[in-house]
């Protein structure tokens, strides 16, 4: 009986924890308070959703809205806000179509490592930066074809592939966690629209999927 505003802002809530494309299995369990808004007698939408808990494989999340600096953000039961440093996936619902590893590239037809992971998603989906940073690069990078690479500091750093077109910021900017940095494509060495997406700690890669993103201050 959720709406589906309601459904996916709470997605959007635990989205740094869970992913609602890959993760959620049958058992899982939900609660959700949330507002409705009613006018005359008559129910005519939904609000912000108040609290939530979610058990995926048996783990339980909770989260909890709090105002603060005029600004709801969403808190676990100690106080920690769920929104990490870095997002785990920068696109919204989107398929994994390739992980991390040694794979047969599709294109080159040859075993090599695949140092990201691929999300298949429609040409033109909005990519979004997976947290605040300065965009070290942008522009054409051989197989990635059109790419950016953002800067998170502290030795972190993404990088976006084979992107249709590119958001507003410019190589050089400061961009904001959840902005829009591009939209999915096909360029570069691709077989058809995804986005490859690298997480690097000090210049390596790591398994985006696997890594434990930092936590923020309580």
């Amino acid at each position: 009986g959720l709406s589906s505003g309601a459904i996916n802002e709470m997605a959007n809530i635990f989205k740094y924890d869970i992913d609602f494309v890959e993760d959620v299995r049958d058992g899982d369990t939900f609660q959700v308070v949330y507002e409705e808004l009613w006018r005359d007698g008559e129910r005519v939408g939904t609000g912000d959703v108040i609290g939530a808990t979610f058990t995926n494989r048996g783990k339980r999340y909770t989260a909890f809205s709090y105002a603060r600096n005029g600004k709801t953000e969403y808190f676990d039961e100690t106080g920690r806000p769920l929104k990490k440093v870095l997002m785990r996936i920068p696109i919204e619902f989107a398929r994994l179509s390739s992980t991390f590893g040694m794979r047969k590239h599709p294109v080159l037809g040859r075993m090599r490592a695949h140092k990201g992971v691929d999300y298949a998603a429609r040409s033109g989906t909005p990519i979004m930066a997976a947290g605040d940073g300065r965009i070290a690069f942008l522009g054409w990078k051989s197989g990635y074809g059109r790419a950016v690479i953002i800067d998170h500091g502290q030795g972190r750093s993404t990088l976006y592939g084979h992107m249709s077109s590119w958001g507003k910021a410019k190589q050089g900017q400061h961009v904001s966690q959840g902005s829009t940095i591009g939209y999915v494509g096909a360029s570069g060495l691709a077989t058809g629209p995804h986005l490859h997406y690298e997480f690097r700690i000090g210049g390596k890669q790591v398994n985006p999927l696997k890594v434990t993103m930092p936590k923020p201050e309580p």
